[in-house]
């Protein structure tokens, strides 16, 4: 309940402040590099929000799918999109396979795009710069397999099986340099968990890179 109250008190502000850009934007008149700025910071913090909203509904019961008929490679087209920008910025090579032949899958297109979003943000983060993201679709049997790869920091065996806790994150400086809130992963198992599907994290350890499995 406090996440959730947390969330729309947080959330209030982030709309005025959209609107207060949009008519800097109209107005012209320069600052387009700090508008940029407040743009994709704005962008950050409407995800975090969404985020701690998310957990709240989670943690009630309360999180309402909306099933539709969409083809996998348009939904992971749109999650690369998304994150394309995190990839460029970090000097990431992303290498896209969409499944060969049309993959008509059922479920909640959005929630799906945001499963993908946040494994493709992980691997962004926790890869060093100038390191390399694969992102694979295909089709098993009567199931559709995403799949997550890098080859950035990798995780330790003994802390796989808590990648996917609430809150969890992986080592970080003093300096928060990741930012997060440590439930991107948890959010992932949780909305894959609600279609009744399944998440695996594997890794040889750190340095060796990781594979999340959806």
């Amino acid at each position: 309940e406090f996440l959730a109250m947390l969330g729309h008190e947080l959330r209030n502000p982030l709309a005025p402040i959209t609107s207060a850009l949009h008519v800097m934007a109209a107005r012209g008149g320069g600052g387009e590099r700090e508008r940029a700025v407040i743009e994709r910071q704005l962008r950050q913090l409407t995800r975090l929000v969404d985020d701690l909203l998310d957990v709240s509904r989670i943690a009630r019961g309360r999180v309402r799918l909306e099933p539709t008929l969409t083809r996998a490679a348009v939904l992971m087209s749109r999650a690369v999109e998304t994150t394309q920008p995190l990839i460029d910025q970090r000097g990431h090579r992303l290498v896209v396979r969409l499944p060969p032949q049309p993959v008509l899958w059922w479920g909640d297109a959005g929630r799906l795009v945001q499963v993908m979003v946040n494994l493709l943000t992980n691997a962004a983060r926790y890869t060093p710069p100038g390191g390399r993201i694969e992102f694979h679709g295909r089709r098993e049997g009567e199931q559709l397999l995403i799949e997550v790869i890098d080859n950035g920091e990798g995780i330790a065996a003994e802390r796989l099986a808590s990648v996917f806790d609430m809150f969890y994150q992986g080592q970080q400086g003093a300096d928060r340099s990741r930012g997060g809130l440590g439930l991107g992963l948890a959010l992932v198992k949780n909305l894959v968990a609600l279609h009744g599907g399944a998440v695996q994290a594997h890794s040889d350890g750190p340095g060796r890179g990781s594979r999340f499995q959806v």
